[in-house]
């Protein structure tokens, strides 16, 4: 799948007994599923996921009834302990086999526009590796038996009441929660899947429901990791609000459980209703910004409480492939973060084109111009469709007066690349006096 194995920022922690009931979902062995599922039901921190684990363990051994109920509780029970990506996926399987099902109407009306506010979002709790499973030699309708006697023997959940705001869906109001959620697809991936592979053109972002991945980009010849996300988390939106290719890699530690957001589905949804388009094109713009700002090198200085205001002095551009950010000996509209794609720096030497160098995310172009204040002495040419963030001229006087250290910085990076570019093309360094900054 990879070159080399992602060298991992935190160990791994042991798969969960509800880890391994995906896992058995995942490899159509649903039988096993039940065995490690059903035990986990009886504690009250686990009960909702397993419910939810065992409809679908149910419903692929063709007990649709039986899955309908357990899936239904588990709907409830995920309302209870706010676990809302897990309820929606809940209540997706339960629309899908009944189009009349209010499981989703329940699910928008607790954590929807509108709902009740309080308390801070929680991580959902695991279930411990050592949980013994029913014995293997529990199978066929003597399983199925005990489930159903678990299934039913479950507390009544609470009636919803206050929840922790949710980023984009706590914007949405019923209608467009509803719309939102139907576009979505489930799916239950093995660990070590793939969810994005670096450098394709992906076609879906992923709200993680259940599990563990890990986020790592190719450095040299190995995959370093980045981040390692769990449920509740997003990933690949990129592809959702542009056509440059995958950032980075993202692999399933564990067995996971996603909620697909294909873009034709969700542009099919946002045609029907502009509303839903336009929050959720602004959510992710959002986090484009926001995670540019936060990854980006040059800005890693930079305290965290004042990202989001100075996030917000830059503008988003995006480019086609072959566009042209900056033109050789033009003047410099502005500093460039590369938030997504690849661009090539090039310089002429006489009748030829030179490349200098590929940026990728979190780097940064334009700095030569600003900071040196001359004409570009290079272009930077989208080798791939791309996005970036530009801070306009106008603005970055002003941010590198108040900001003194993020000026050394880029001046640090500007000579740098200077000599770099003069070493390609053997050309004299200028005299540093004759530099205006």
């Amino acid at each position: 799948m990879f070159r080399s194995a992602p060298k991992l920022s935190k160990p791994l922690a042991p798969a969960s007994a509800l880890d391994l009931a995906l896992e058995a979902l995942a490899k159509d062995q649903p039988e096993e599923a039940l065995r490690r599922a059903v035990p986990a039901l009886g504690d009250p921190d686990t009960l909702a996921p397993a419910a939810d684990v065992c409809g679908r363990a149910l419903l692929a051994l063709g007990e649709t009834e039986s899955a309908q109920m357990a899936l239904g509780l588990a709907v409830d029970h995920l309302i209870e302990r706010a676990l809302v990506p897990h309820a929606v996926a809940a209540a997706s399987t339960l629309r899908e086999l009944d189009p009349t099902d209010d499981s989703m109407k329940r699910v928008a009306r607790a954590f929807g526009e509108g709902s009740p506010e309080g308390g801070a979002i929680k991580p959902p709790s695991l279930a411990h590796s050592e949980l013994e499973p029913l014995a293997a030699s529990l199978t066929g309708a003597a399983l199925v038996a005990k489930t159903k006697t678990a299934i039913e023997a479950l507390p009544k959940p609470k009636s919803p009441g206050a929840h922790p705001r949710y980023p984009l869906w706590s914007a949405l109001p019923e209608d467009e929660f509803l719309r939102f959620a139907a576009a979505l697809k489930v799916r239950v991936l093995h660990e070590g899947d793939a969810l994005l592979r670096e450098g394709e053109n992906g076609e879906s972002a992923f709200i993680l429901a259940r599990g563990e991945v890990r986020v790592s980009r190719t450095v040299g010849e190995e995959q370093e990791e980045l981040a390692s996300l769990g449920a509740g988390s997003i990933v690949g939106e990129m592809a959702l609000v542009t056509d440059a290719p995958r950032a980075a890699s993202v692999f399933a530690a564990h067995a996971v459980l996603v909620l697909e957001a294909p873009r034709a589905a969700l542009d099919l949804a946002a045609a029907e209703a502009p509303a839903l388009g336009a929050q959720v094109v602004a959510f992710f713009h959002k986090r484009l910004v926001d995670n540019t700002v936060r990854t980006s090198p040059l800005l890693s200085g930079l305290p965290a409480n004042e990202r989001d205001g100075f996030a917000q002095l830059f503008e988003t551009r995006a480019f086609d492939a072959g566009a042209v950010v900056i033109a050789e000996g033009d003047e410099t509209p502005g500093l460039f973060l590369i938030a997504a794609g690849h661009f090539a720096i090039t310089r002429t030497d006489g009748a030829e084109s030179l490349r200098i160098a590929t940026l990728g995310p979190g780097m940064c172009v334009g700095e030569i111009g600003m900071v040196l204040r001359r004409p570009a002495t290079a272009s930077v040419i989208a080798e791939t469709a791309g996005v970036t963030l530009c801070l306009p001229k106008e603005r970055f006087m002003q941010i590198v007066r108040e900001r003194p250290t993020l000026f050394a910085q880029l001046y640090e990076l500007a000579v740098q690349r200077d000599d770099e570019t003069r070493s390609v093309l053997a050309v004299p360094a200028e005299d540093i006096e004759e530099v205006l900054i």
